[in-house]
């Protein structure tokens, strides 16, 4: 392979993303295959099925069984989302009924978290560092403490993943999640559903990721930076704490 460059071509070795397929098949129907990149499975799977409605709580998960690209998942009470196989890529969503984004409380957030945010992200994504060619996702505590970071080819397969692990080790919202992509209309969805209070992005949103946002009252950062970040969506709960530290009502009446 070869960089241009100051007008010359340079020899260079690039990695390029590794890339496979997972078939999951829902008490005993299959029902779509996930390209996505190798590594998180299990969760993969169940994030994609519990955010797109398949189940409640993994309590409704009877048993699963993955061999080798294919995932075998049976849901008590259900009888599979009856969609026909179908595959998944970036661009493309949950295909059936989604799970509805969480009423959660009040959540006072330290402006300055979603920077810190993105820091850990880039510092974990080592794919990305490889291949320049990934996009990560990562979930944090309230406080801004790191759970877990995904990468994958897919956005949306990032955010899944995250699901899964929530699910896996019972974690409890409310959440915030970095992304490195844009956040489309259903990011934003997956993320309220999946209990999440604040979401911040290395780049943009859509005009219906934008109007998600505010329908979940989803804080929304976008081209989050060292610098700084663009709030597009429920600022309160990133201005009331900070407000309170700079402007004292009390001491002005003083």
């Amino acid at each position: 392979m070869y960089r241009y460059e100051k007008g010359r071509f340079v020899e260079e070795t690039f990695e390029a993303p590794k890339e496979t397929e997972l078939t999951l098949i829902v008490n005993g129907k299959p029902m779509l295959r996930l390209a996505h990149s190798p590594g998180e499975e299990v969760e993969l799977g169940l994030g994609f099925l519990w955010l797109g409605g398949a189940f409640d709580v993994i309590e409704q998960v009877r048993w699963l069984q993955r061999k080798e690209n294919v995932l075998e998942i049976e849901v008590a009470a259900r009888n599979g989302p009856g969609v026909p196989l179908r595959t998944s890529s970036c661009g493309m969503g949950i295909v059936y009924s989604q799970r509805r984004g969480r009423e959660l409380p009040f959540v006072a957030i330290d402006p300055e978290v979603p920077i810190r945010m993105h820091e850990q992200l880039r510092a974990g994504a080592v794919q990305y560092a490889r291949t320049r060619g990934i996009h990560s996702a990562a979930i944090f505590d309230a406080a801004g403490n790191m759970l877990h970071l995904s990468e994958d080819i897919g956005r949306h397969n990032a955010i899944d993943k995250l699901a899964g692990k929530v699910l896996l080790e019972d974690w409890q919202p409310p959440f915030l999640i970095a992304v490195s992509g844009r956040v489309s209309q259903e990011m934003a969805h997956k993320a309220a559903a999946m209990g999440a209070v604040l979401v911040a992005s290395r780049t943009g949103a859509t005009e219906h990721g934008i109007k998600s946002a505010e329908r979940y009252n989803l804080t929304l950062c976008t081209y989050v930076r060292r610098t700084g970040y663009r709030l597009n969506t429920s600022p309160g709960r990133l201005i009331a704490r900070a407000a309170s530290e700079v402007f004292d009502p009390v001491r002005v009446q003083e």
